[in-house]
C-alpha cells in the first residue's frame, strides 16, 4: 500500500519506513521508466546525497527504473545540482535525485527530471494516481534495463569553476550541516578563488549538529 501523503506538489517525500518505503520507491521507479519509455529515453540518471537511508532507497528506483525496461546510471553520492548535470552531461534527460533536502534525519525522497522536464504539480499527482492504481506488469527478464555506474562530479566542478571568475578575493565561510554539500561545496569555492572556513562539511546522514537546512 502506497500513502498518497507522500505526493508532494514539487517533490516526492516522507518518512522513511513509515510513509516512504523500499516498495514505494520501487513502485515509482517503475511508473517513472514508463513515461520515460514513453518519451523515447532508454536510460536515467540516479543519484543520492548522504542520509543513511540513501543507498537503499536509491537501489529500489534503480530496479523500479530496470523493471520497466529502463537503463540506470548510477552517479553515487552527489547533490541535486549534480544529478540534474548529469542528465545533461550524459545525455539522458532524465533523472532522479534520491533526496530528504532540509528535513530531519528520518525523511528522505524523490526530485525528479523526466525528458528534460521537472516533474511538479499536476504531473506528480498523475504519478501517484498510477502508482497507487498500480501500473503495468515488470518486463519480461531479458528485457530488464542495464545498470552502470559514472563519476560526474568532478567534470560539474570543473564546469562551474570554469565558468565563474571573482572581482576580487573573498574569504567565506561555508555550513553544510553535515548534508551532501559539503563533499563539493567547499572544494568549489576554493577553485574560483575564496579563502574557505568550513563548518560542518563532512557528510554525516545523522546530522550531529544541526538539520541541513541553509
Amino acid at each position: 500500500m502506497v500513502d498518497r501523503g507522500i505526493f508532494k506538489a514539487y517533490d516526492i517525500r516522507g518518512v522513511v519506513g513509515k510513509t516512504l518505503t523500499v516498495d514505494a520507491v520501487r513502485a515509482v521507479g517503475a511508473a517513472l521508466g514508463r513515461r520515460a519509455l514513453a518519451a523515447g529515453v532508454r536510460e536515467t540518471v540516479v543519484g543520492r546525497d548522504g542520509r543513511l537511508s540513501g543507498p537503499e532507497l536509491s537501489a529500489a528506483l534503480a530496479d523500479g527504473f530496470r523493471d520497466a525496461g529502463v537503463s540506470v546510471v548510477d552517479v553515487g553520492m552527489v547533490t541535486t545540482p549534480i544529478v540534474y548535470y548529469a542528465t545533461y552531461e550524459l545525455g539522458t534527460g532524465t533523472g532522479v535525485a534520491v533526496t530528504g533536502s532540509h528535513n530531519p534525519p528520518d525523511y528522505n525522497g524523490l526530485k525528479m527530471v523526466v525528458a528534460g522536464e521537472a516533474l511538479y504539480g499536476d504531473a506528480i499527482t498523475a504519478l501517484g494516481d498510477e502508482v497507487i492504481r498500480g501500473g503495468a506488469p515488470a518486463v519480461a527478464p531479458g528485457a530488464r534495463g542495464g545498470l552502470r555506474e559514472a563519476s560526474v562530479g568532478e567534470r560539474y566542478l570543473a564546469r562551474v569553476a570554469g565558468d565563474i571568475r571573482l572581482a576580487r578575493p573573498m574569504k567565506i565561510a561555508i555550513d553544510c550541516g553535515n548534508g551532501v554539500a559539503g563533499a563539493f561545496a567547499p572544494e568549489l569555492f576554493r577553485r574560483i578563488g575564496c579563502e574557505v572556513v568550513e563548518l560542518f562539511c563532512d557528510v554525516d546522514g545523522t546530522f550531529p549538529n544541526h538539520h541541513p537546512d541553509p
